[in-house]
């Protein structure tokens, strides 16, 4: 016997022959391995984790997520008119309670106008701008006045200047008020800066119609999924149950790259979690069809679970998380790690009557099983192993996890299985009881193939032909959003902000300097589609020029003075007018009814005083109105001051945001909207390149999803082109034959063309989860091949050639088990993780047919058409 054959009969002898002990070993193992995944293992759902900080555009974003705190703020989104109030007042209380809670760092639903410069005015849209215009040129006019007498007048002429107030009333009352108090004998005070102090300025999109707070989360204490998790929770559980209180019906949601990303794992937890507990059950009932009794598929459903458990420590130990591609590999694994005791049992079916004790038959069926188990499952292991050496985190880390996870779950089987048999007793009775294809059926349902290989062959090239032109339609998906499931909240409200300017987290990140920012934004304006350049873009709007002019032309206009003939009864005259006015108008409105009331009684306590007091009523009012019209005069020329504002007026919640810890300016470079979202391959690529020709710095999510799908890409293409030398020499190694290895592996290659050429013809695009097709489809077609080849050199002569003493049955149980464990993610939510099932479910049966049609009608030609005689006998075993 070789080297190998003297290991694996006494692997096979001694964990029979000491059952005990090694169940006690294993199980150890496991436990510690529960324990080990419990306690330290994390679920990491930024996408940046995926890529490698090292390289340049990576390490670019991660500079700027250091430098702006905010970048990973939580927008919560309300619609509504633009003009309705309650909508900005509903944002307003939203942000005030998420303020009062210890895990919100800030929540912001906008600004005062005392937080802003007092240019800020001058980059409004232009409706707003075209609103404050028109008020600073009437205040201007009304600080003019020497006299609350002729203020009153010009005031009266003007009302419209105050009607981007939340009502005319308010604006009145704000004036009135403190003349009324005069007129009464009390001291009056004209804080006539009060309607821009109480300007509300809320963060909108670009129309107005959807108001935005901006949630910043403090995470100095906690990280990882469950925290974003818990913090999306609150945020949205406090907001559902603001607008219930104040604004029941309000359209509006929660959205944001936390948001985005976190309710993408989460569903994909929930779905890989429900996939591999389908698969688990699926493939137990399944034994239990072909064991016939409930004991063996049991025990191999114990095995399994000792090695998903190693599987789960080795995540930690090698990796210490799991992530988008790789929370899928529990239930890829279900359905890989089953086939060793299936391909174990289909032989160990077989031998058994030769052997009195069950040490001696697993021996044997160790002997004849384990080097195409080991084959097959190295070649599997590498071909994960081969993704490790590419350059995308994310895929290297799923690599390290599947492949390691294939050799623990082999050993784990291998170990466990035999022991809990042996343990079992009755060995041999449950071996009887196992259902089996003999060589006769399998000889009747194939051997067509072999008998006709010529014919076989032919119509496997015709069919391959075929699917070379669909095939080369297939390309890869870089829009993430089609991967996750459909009417996700975050999803749904996001694609509602790319059809709004202003708020679209796609938007492509350009930090400069204060010094280059101009020349920046110039540049980026002239590139061809790009919508508009927001952040710190704002201070430099592109009618800038235009602004200036006719604010200028407000400036060189001076301030008429109204001068009436007796100041006192133009003054009595113009409030009796007010209060008829606002009771003929006033309707419904309690505010105007209170306010004409309030005049006429006034005028009343004016009337029964004497011209002396009327007097000094009057006198100490234009000392009061001299001192607030100065004030006003004085805040008029700051806010008419030539030239845009500076960053110095910005208010806190934009300055946090555009302007980093080391002083860089941040430049939001927005795409045109359109109907399909930016992050459409037909739009992803144009869209960064254009923006690179102007910034060829450029970052934020477009740069990182656009790049990450040309890693990705490459990483997937490389880590095959590695599986396949790794797999070809372990083959040769095996196999000591260059045409024998080449026919082991010929299964992938028909797989491979079958499943992208199906894909092709049904429409179906590659994206970031089924990329993974490619390992997975080696690793697996690889596997059967290598047994197929395994039992044709042991009986050449077999009918059908490969598939005879159990081997054709094992293959197909193991590739249905293999099949139901990526079937079962059919049930996912997430887009991403079933077209993964889908794909694979569709590689690995045409594998199959490769397998059991395609590769015995080769291996009979390489045999000979002369030696095909009846189907192995026991004493031929």
């Amino acid at each position: 016997m070789t080297i190998r054959e003297r290991f694996l009969t006494r692997w096979g002898h001694g964990v029979t022959r000491h059952p005990l002990i090694t169940l006690a070993i294993c199980l150890a193992i496991a436990a510690g391995s529960v324990v080990l995944a419990i306690t330290s293992l994390e679920l990491h759902a930024d996408r940046s984790d995926l890529v490698s900080g090292e390289l340049d555009w990576s390490r670019r974003y991660a500079e700027y997520r250091q430098d702006f705190r905010r970048w990973d703020d939580l927008v919560l989104c309300f619609e509504g008119d633009p003009s309705d109030f309650r909508i900005d007042e509903l944002a307003r209380e939203v942000a005030r309670r998420l303020d009062a809670e210890q895990r919100v760092a800030s929540a912001d639903a906008g600004f005062l106008a005392t937080e802003a410069g007092p240019r800020m005015w001058k980059v409004a849209d232009e409706n707003e701008f075209e609103q404050a215009l028109a008020w600073f040129g009437h205040a201007r006019v009304v600080a003019a006045q020497r006299n609350p007498a002729e203020a009153l007048a010009q005031f009266a002429t003007s009302l419209p200047g105050y009607e981007h107030q939340s009502s005319m009333t308010e604006g009145l009352d704000t004036f009135v008020r403190p003349v009324l108090d005069g007129l009464e004998g009390r001291p009056a005070t004209f804080d006539l800066l009060a309607p821009m102090k109480e300007t509300w300025q809320s963060l909108t999109t670009g129309t107005g119609s959807i108001r935005t707070v901006l949630v910043h989360m403090d995470r100095s204490d906690v990280g990882g999924i469950e925290a974003v998790g818990e913090d999306l929770a609150l945020v949205r559980k406090l907001a559902a149950d603001v607008v219930e209180e104040l604004a029941p019906g309000t359209n509006w949601g929660a959205t944001g790259l936390p948001a985005l990303e976190a309710d993408e794992t989460t569903q994909a937890i929930k779905d890989s979690t429900a996939a591999s507990i389908i698969a688990f059950v699926l493939v137990t009932l399944m034994m239990l069809l072909i064991f016939k009794r409930i004991t063996l598929p049991l025990l191999a459903a114990g095995s399994l679970l000792v090695g998903m458990a190693w599987s789960f420590g080795w995540v930690v130990l090698s990796v210490g998380h799991l992530q988008l591609l790789s929370v899928v590999f529990s239930a890829i694994l279900i359905g890989l790690g089953i086939d060793f005791v299936l391909h174990l049992l289909a032989r160990l079916r077989v031998v058994h009557t030769e052997y009195d004790t069950l040490p001696e038959a697993m021996a044997r069926s160790f002997r004849d099983a384990g080097p195409g188990l080991i084959t097959g499952a190295t070649t599997t292991a590498l071909a994960f192993a081969a993704t490790s050496l590419t350059d995308f985190k994310g895929v290297a880390e799923m690599g390290v996890i599947a492949g390691g996870g294939v050799i623990l779950l082999l050993v784990a089987m291998l170990c466990v299985f035999p022991a809990a048999l042996a343990v079992g007793g009755r060995w041999r009775q449950r071996i009887e009881r196992v259902r089996t294809w003999d060589d006769e059926s399998i000889h009747r349902a194939l051997g067509w193939s072999n008998r006709r290989p010529w014919l076989v062959l032919g119509l496997t090239v015709l069919g391959i032909a075929a699917l070379l032109v669909p095939m080369s339609r297939v390309s890869y998906d870089s829009n993430i959003l089609n991967l996750q499931p459909e009417g996700l909240e975050s999803v749904r409200w996001q694609h509602r902000l790319e059809q709004d300017a202003g708020a679209n987290i796609w938007s492509g990140l350009v930090l400069t300097t204060p010094a280059e920012a101009e020349g920046m934004i110039e540049s980026l304006r002239g590139v061809e589609g790009v919508g508009g350049v927001s952040g710190m873009g704002m201070l430099f709007p592109p009618d800038a020029d235009d602004r200036e002019h006719r604010l200028q032309q407000v400036r060189d206009r001076p301030p008429v003075a109204v001068e009436p003939d007796d100041p006192q009864t133009s003054l009595i005259t113009t409030l009796g007018l007010i209060a008829d006015g606002l009771r003929a108008r006033g309707g419904d409105n309690p505010q105007a009814a209170e306010l004409a009331d309030d005049i006429t009684r006034s005028l009343a306590s004016w009337n029964d005083v004497g011209d002396d007091a009327r007097t000094d009523r009057m006198e100490s009012m234009t000392r009061a109105w001299r001192t607030g019209a100065g004030q006003l005069r004085m805040a008029v020329e700051l806010a008419m001051t030539p030239g845009m504002p500076g960053p110095d007026e910005l208010p806190p919640v934009l300055r946090e945001s555009w302007i980093g810890a080391d002083g860089q300016w941040l430049l939001r470079v927005e795409p045109l909207p359109g109907e399909d979202s930016i992050l459409e391959p037909t739009r992803l690529a144009t869209f960064v390149e254009s923006v690179r020709t102007a910034a060829p710095d450029v970052l934020g999510p477009p740069v990182q999803i656009l790049e990450s799908s040309r890693l990705i890409t490459t990483a997937y293409r490389m880590a095959a082109l590695y599986a396949l030398i790794a797999v070809v020499v372990i083959l040769l190694l095996d196999f000591r034959s260059v045409i024998d290895a080449a026919l082991a592996i010929t299964p992938v290659f028909i797989g491979f063309i079958g499943v992208f050429g199906v894909m092709g013809v049904v429409g179906m695009q590659v994206n970031f989860a089924n990329l993974m097709v490619l390992p997975l489809i080696f690793g697996i077609g690889v596997d059967a091949g290598v047994h197929v080849v395994h039992r044709w050199r042991e009986r050449p002569d077999g009918m059908p050639a490969g598939l005879v003493g159990g081997t054709g049955q094992a293959i197909t149980l193991t590739m249905a088990t293999t099949i139901i464990g990526f079937g079962a993610m059919l049930v996912a939510e997430h887009r991403g993780i079933r077209s993964l099932s889908i794909v694979m479910v569709t590689g690995l049966a045409i594998t199959w047919l490769a397998c059991m049609i395609v590769l015995p009608a080769a291996l009979r030609l390489r045999t000979g058409l002369k030696a095909h005689t009846c189907p192995e006998t026991s004493q031929q075993r």
